[in-house]
């Protein structure tokens, strides 16, 4: 959620202030000389009585502008105070959301652990199956709430460091059997050398995780997956499927969006990429893969050189 910086907001109308000061001074300054010489004549206005020595405008030009000034700092004054409670109760109200999720997704987990066990005691195998298989689709939307909930509040610690070569490794040898059963190949380019950020390697492992399962969902069977890591840093996942269409290659990052809702899914897996590449400081988007498909990148600030870890 974007934040206000209230203090960096009270410096600018500080400066607005002393800026509109000078202004309106110098204006009312002005218009009293203008005033003082006559030279209102020009414009054949009737003469006022004003015999008045030119400092007295000097001194009424500023009383004036600080009274309007002070009044116009006040008025922003309170504005910031609104905007500031108003900032709390939202972080407030999304924080209780975030953790209603948590529990509810928590407190599912056993009356489902013990709902599997009972299905796969049943004797009619075949509808056991089908039970089961629901089962799991219930299990996994359950883990992507609650690692999404995690993953909205992540903060990466300054010290933490992660090698984005072995992160992209150890994901690709854990999912590479469950792609090649679903039908595709997977390859991995670029991690043969260490990569290191500002990083959380189980965050990264799940968000590239959440891409390569994208990527298998929407690839056609036979085809590859493709894993990158460059030193910009980046993470990249290619497919070879049909392809996001401009308009939605934003909302396909939002909670419960998909691209093609016959492809199943919950549409949290996007999602929580892209809260992991913002809690990096980094960012998530698509584009099109040059052979057809999409190519989904992981962008992080910068990389840390070896030398500097302690």
């Amino acid at each position: 959620m974007p934040t206000f910086n209230i203090a960096s907001i009270r410096k600018k109308i500080f400066l607005f202030a002393v800026i509109g000061f000078v202004f309106l001074n110098s204006f009312a300054f002005i218009w009293a000389v203008f005033i003082r010489e006559k030279l209102f004549l020009i414009f054949e206005i009737p003469e006022p009585v004003i015999d008045l020595p030119i400092w007295v405008f000097a001194v009424m030009a500023s009383i004036f502008s600080a009274i309007a000034i002070t009044a116009l700092m006040f008025l922003g004054m309170g504005i910031i105070r609104y905007t500031g409670q108003r900032e709390k109760d939202l972080i407030a109200g999304s924080e209780r959301q975030r953790s209603f999720a948590a529990d509810a997704a928590h407190e599912l987990r056993t009356p489902l652990t013990v709902l599997r066990a009972q299905i796969e005691s049943m004797e009619d195998k075949k509808i056991a199956i089908s039970l089961l298989d629901d089962v799991d689709r219930i299990t996994h939307i359950i883990e992507q709430i609650l690692d999404k909930s995690r993953f909205e509040v992540l903060k990466v610690n300054k010290g933490d460091v992660a090698d984005l070569s072995k992160v992209c490794t150890n994901v690709v040898s854990y999912v590479a059997p469950l792609v090649i059963n679903d039908g595709r190949s997977i390859e991995l380019f670029g991690a043969d050398k260490p990569i290191l950020i500002n990083g959380n390697s189980f965050a990264l492992e799940q968000a590239v995780k959440n891409l390569i399962s994208n990527a298998s969902k929407y690839s056609s069977r036979g085809s590859m997956i493709t894993v990158e890591v460059g030193g910009d840093p980046v993470i990249r996942v290619i497919d070879r499927g049909r392809g996001v269409p401009e308009g939605e290659r934003e909302a396909i990052f939002e909670r419960f969006r998909r691209a093609d809702r016959r492809a199943g899914g919950t549409g949290l897996g996007l999602a929580i990429v892209k809260s992991v590449a913002e809690a990096h400081g980094g960012s998530v988007g698509v584009s099109d893969a040059p052979e057809g498909g999409s190519v989904f990148t992981i962008s992080f600030p910068h990389q840390i050189k070896q030398k500097n870890i302690n």
